[in-house]
């Protein structure tokens, strides 16, 4: 008898502290993804920082934005580094919708920028396509950026012209301790 009143109570408790959360995080939960939905915003290309971070401006806040699932080489990573930034302010239109995915541990918004012009193109796989930025595959489980990056390799496309660590700009930070 003692066992489904323990079952019902540890529910019970269960409940509550479902209940406890969704009241006391309500709306930033959901802002964050925290509780599976992405938030999109209509945001202004500010910058263009690196080829896989920019700054944008959305609705009055002012975000430093790191591309999700890819990661382009390091300035430092000359001539790469320069050519992916330079790519990136080439087809980044002015007006971009981003789809926060999260906020990464320097607390930059982490997520997908679309163009809202007719294109509206993925940033993010664009970089990959033009082989101006590789996959980062210890954040990214989007079978379709490995797809589009094994077609930039095959037709050696930027970074895949040539080889080297300007390949994986993990590796090289790694190696400079950046």
């Amino acid at each position: 008898v003692r066992r489904p009143l323990m079952r019902s109570g540890l529910n019970l408790g269960l409940a509550i502290l479902g209940y406890w959360l969704a009241v006391n995080l309500g709306e930033a939960a959901w802002a964050m993804g925290w509780l599976g939905r992405t938030t999109t915003r209509a945001c202004t290309l500010e910058q263009v920082l690196d080829g896989d971070s920019l700054i944008l401006r959305c609705d009055g806040e002012t975000l430093e934005v790191r591309l999700h699932c890819i990661d382009a080489p390091e300035r430092e990573q000359t001539p790469w580094g320069t050519r992916s930034r330079r790519h990136l302010q080439q087809i980044a239109p002015r007006r971009v919708r981003l789809q926060v995915v999260e906020i990464d541990r320097f607390g930059r918004t982490v997520g997908e920028v679309l163009g809202m012009d007719q294109a509206r193109q993925s940033l993010n796989l664009a970089q990959v396509a033009s082989g101006q930025a590789a996959v980062y595959t210890h954040y990214c489980t989007d079978p379709a950026f490995r797809r589009t990056e094994r077609a930039a390799q095959a037709a050696g496309l930027g970074i895949w012209s040539s080889p080297g660590e300007h390949q994986t700009p993990w590796a090289f930070r790694h190696r400079t301790g950046g």
